[in-house]
């Protein structure tokens, strides 16, 4: 067999020999530093170690394009966390509870996440029996009669403490609030209003409530010295779900519009007060995008003026697409700032049901919504406890091969925490996609990220069927990347299955990497010196072109013209075996096609095809859709191409094979 020498453009320190002796001393090699002019190397590789999608049956091809970085926060990510509401407050009591916690979520062999969201409780009417679940009877810092408490909240205070310092200089830490104090609401209880459907903050006390938030916020960063980034003044505030009584948590009722402006306005000023200039305001935690936008879009100029943060759940993601253009077109940064559930997902997945649920969840979110953070719920849900707490009965243990909330479980009649695949599963993302990486949009059930200071690549992918499948994982629009490749992967039991189980390497061909993904698994890999090139791109105009295509579904008026109209709300609603053309007049030259799906229907673009044209007749095929794309654009590397006409087909065969596509756009590398 020939001799393969594969030839990189790569940044090293070390040679690949002193790298090796380094490594089998438990030495790391240093990352190149900024600036570092790359230098080419060669590496004899054994032929046989290399795999090719021609030597291979491959079931999905996954393209991994520069062009599809995240635009959010000037491209910069800033974390994983979780809510330390309600689960600090349980375990906060016990040292070492709290510390392994603290470690296992934050720290450096944990999940490594940094985004902690602490929250200021309202308390309840200490007369009121109603909130029996044992986590969620947050404290109040303040009395009726306005005395604070600085030690009410200890518990959660531990926490907090304790996962700021396992987190090192990345910790970001939120504050926010699910009700007022019981004593400012209307109906004088703080798990929400009488009428779920009404404003439940007093008219007379949105003042005293936004000097609250100030006044514990500066607490805990003046007193405390825990640094304090944002300040949330509201959680799905525009909902039914907050009523009085409740057997669980705060809430509180605020209507868009006014009401919600009003506050945002109020706890910027109180900030303000306490001079905490550091300190922004985020809002309003929405339990949709969709409310988001809608919240967003009702708040007073002098509101969005003051906020410094978007913070949306994805309980139900409709729109999240368009809320993440929107934080583009707007300019203000976002986050998702919580979701969980108790779903499952996989085929026959035992154990990694629950994983592989959370696992898809995490890139659905992140390919849609395109936000600067991803922060989940609690990472603890349930406890064990003989004795219960406060004179009420724990949750007890989940049901580890359904679905369940949470990452793990605390086991206080044990000293223990009980980790889950779920939990696993949510490191195989927040242990090798770091704050200050680019995240790469790249469609369905992957998601990659990208560090430019020492170019580190990583792809994570889902494999949510009961087989194995192989995958080819197409680099080809990267200038350059190492061909060895470091593979994680959780799938199985926590008993007998693999846990950040490290793989044998994988070698690189010269477009890419062949990969196989175990059935019901999640799979970590890891490149280096990867290179990215220019993505600074150019729109060419395509205002003039004419377009024809095929009929719109049932005839109607979502038609072929609405694919270069420069707005992606509107769509091609083709029919199967659609197709479009678009003649630009002249040979017109481009490095790159842009092109957005039709909101909620990006699965039909699969396996769709992009061609170039110069006569209208012979075609060149330029591009295909091997994966789902990301709701929003998506990108297309194709460098130094120039023709007269483009099309776009859609595979035959009836089911999701329509012509569903909202927008294409030519670009030219600046």
């Amino acid at each position: 067999m020939k001799k393969i020498y594969l030839k990189r453009v790569v940044s090293i320190m070390l040679s690949l020999s002193m790298a090796a002796m380094l490594a089998g001393c438990g030495g790391e090699s240093e990352p190149s530093p900024s600036g570092t002019e790359p230098t080419v190397t060669e590496e004899y590789i054994d032929p046989a170690l290399i795999v090719t999608p021609d030597s291979v049956n491959i079931d999905a091809t996954v393209t991994v394009s520069p062009l599809n970085a995240f635009k959010q926060n000037g491209g910069v990510f800033e974390g994983w966390g979780t809510s330390l509401c309600w689960w600090a407050n349980r375990v906060g009591y016990s040292d070492s509870l709290a510390q392994q916690a603290a470690d296992l979520f934050f720290g450096e062999d944990g999940l490594k996440m940094n985004v902690m969201r602490y929250n200021i409780g309202g308390g309840d009417d200490p007369s009121h029996t109603h909130i029996t679940r044992t986590d969620s009877m947050v404290p109040g810092w303040m009395d009726k009669d306005g005395n604070y408490d600085y030690t009410a909240d200890y518990n959660q205070l531990n926490v907090l403490d304790r996962c700021v310092k396992a987190a090192g200089d990345n910790a970001i830490v939120e504050v926010f609030s699910n009700s007022p104090p019981y004593f400012m609401t209307v109906s004088g209880c703080s798990s929400g209003g009488t009428d779920s459907n009404k404003n439940n903050l007093r008219e007379d006390s949105y003042e005293a409530f936004a000097e609250y938030l100030a006044h514990v916020t500066d607490y805990i960063q003046n007193r405390l010295g825990i640094t304090v980034t944002s300040v949330s003044p509201m959680n799905e505030p525009n909902t039914n779900f907050w009523g009085a009584y409740s057997y669980k948590q705060e809430g509180c009722h605020f209507d868009a519009g006014e009401a919600q402006s009003k506050i945002i306005e109020l706890t910027a000023e109180a900030l303000k007060q306490y001079d905490l200039d550091n300190v922004i305001v985020a809002a309003s935690d929405e339990t949709s995008t969709e409310l988001q936008i809608i919240e967003y879009q009702s708040y007073s100029d002098a509101a969005k003026k003051v906020i410094g943060r978007i913070n949306t759940h994805t309980y139900n993601p409709t729109r999240a697409g368009e809320l993440g253009q929107l934080s583009l077109d707007e300019g203000f940064k976002l986050w998702m700032s919580e979701v969980d559930g108790n779903g499952t997902a996989g085929e026959d997945a035992g154990e990694m049901g629950a994983a592989i649920w959370f696992g898809e969840k995490i890139i659905s979110d992140m390919n849609s919504l395109t936000p600067a953070a991803w922060v989940m719920w609690q990472a603890i849900d349930k406890h064990i406890c003989a004795e219960g707490y406060l004179g009420r009965q724990d949750s007890g243990m989940i049901d580890i091969n359904t679905g369940y909330w949470g990452l793990a479980v605390a086991d206080h009649d044990n000293d223990d925490i009980i980790l889950t695949q779920k939990y696993y599963t949510m490191g195989q993302f927040t242990r090798y996609i770091r704050p200050g990486y680019t995240l790469i949009s790249t469609g369905d059930d992957s998601i990659a990220a990208y560090n430019d200071a020492d170019g580190t690549l990583v792809v994570v992918a889902v494999n949510p069927k009961a087989s194995d499948r192989t995958f080819n994982f197409d680099l080809s629009q990267f200038e350059a990347f190492g061909h060895r490749v470091n593979a994680i992967r959780t799938s199985g039991s926590v008993a007998d299955g693999e846990s950040w189980a490290e793989l044998d390497d994988i070698f690189a061909y010269d477009g890419g990497f062949v990969a196989e993904l175990k059935a019901n698994s999640v799979t970590t890999f890891v490149l280096h010196n990867a290179k990215a090139g220019s993505t600074d791109l150019e729109e060419v105009s395509i205002k003039k072109a004419k377009i024809t295509g095929s009929a719109a579904w049932n005839n109607g008026s979502d038609t072929v013209d609405h694919v270069i109209d420069g707005r992606t709300d509107t769509f091609f609603d083709g029919v199967a075996d659609g197709w479009l053309e678009i003649d630009l007049g002249k040979g017109v030259e481009f490095d790159a096609i842009g092109f957005a799906p039709r909101s909620g229907f990006a699965g039909r673009m699969v396996g769709g095809k992009f061609y170039g044209s110069d006569n209208g007749k012979d075609w060149t095929e330029l591009y295909e859709i091997t994966s789902s794309p990301a709701t929003g654009w998506n990108f297309a590397m194709l460098k130094g191409s120039k023709y007269r006409y483009i099309r776009y087909d859609v595979p035959s065969g009836g089911g999701d094979h329509l012509c569903n596509i909202a927008e294409i756009k030519l670009y030219k590398l600046k």
